[in-house]
């Protein structure tokens, strides 16, 4: 039976181009191109007579922020009634590794060919699982690196005041120097690093210096220092960056 395609697709040439490939397949009877997820979300809402054949959705990634609740919920109710194609916009292996957490299991590379394209296009329409060469080889690299991916969301968790920690730690400081600077005990900053050694599982000071060059916190305190200022982290323990 015959599909509606819905392109949902931030890049407007990309997706006027996929629109003349799917009026070429006899599979598919035509398509609607959309900017963003709410719009998504009304149409798929609509109840209207040239709507009533079946959907298949082509996804932006780049429209998902995992981060956003709100988002989330509004892709997994679409999800649950629209076998979805996603495009895979070279985002990092965290942000691949949560569109195949959620659920989606037709991704590929915008860079792929019009018969790739096509037929990853009618493997979510038939609600198989399909991965194009490029994304498949992400996907084998990112089996190996599902700890550093796991570390790399507790990181994204910690508020600026275990991050400060972290960074000084890094520097060599004492407990005892970053409790002065931050106005609180010395005990109060040795519970936070047990903490943060608990968090990531490691064993001593060695293992969260580690950590944080690994998750490239450090690299990220080196360009925007700013951030890391230890008046932020003065007066709370909860402001997250």
């Amino acid at each position: 039976m015959q599909s509606q395609v819905i392109i949902c697709d931030q890049q407007t040439l990309y997706a006027l181009g996929c629109g003349a490939l799917i009026q070429q397949q006899p599979q598919f009877n035509g398509y609607r191109i959309i900017r963003n997820l709410p719009m998504l979300h009304e149409i798929m809402s609509e109840d209207h007579p040239s709507y009533d054949y079946p959907k298949v959705l082509v996804l932006d990634s780049g429209m998902l922020n995992f981060a956003n609740p709100v988002t989330i919920k509004t892709i997994q109710l679409i999800k649950n009634s629209v076998p979805i194609m996603v495009l895979f916009n070279d985002e990092d292996e965290v942000h691949l590794y949560h569109l195949i957490d959620h659920g989606f299991s037709v991704i590929v590379s915008r860079h792929i060919s019009e018969i790739e394209w096509v037929k990853a296009l009618t493997m979510a329409q038939q609600d198989k699982v399909y991965f194009c060469a490029t994304i498949a080889e992400k996907v084998f690299a990112l089996m190996n690196q599902m700890e550093k991916i796991k570390q790399i969301e507790i990181m994204q968790q910690l508020t600026i005041y275990d991050k400060y920690i972290l960074v000084r730690i890094c520097q060599e400081a004492s407990s005892k120097e970053i409790a002065n600077e931050v106005g609180h005990s010395k005990r109060t900053i040795e519970g936070h690093r047990t903490k943060l050694m608990q968090q990531f599982d490691v064993k001593n000071l060695a293992g969260l210096v580690k950590i944080t060059f690994l998750t490239k916190l450090y690299d990220h305190y080196l360009m925007y220092p700013s951030l890391y200022d230890v008046a932020l982290c003065n007066k709370t323990s909860d402001v997250q960056i």
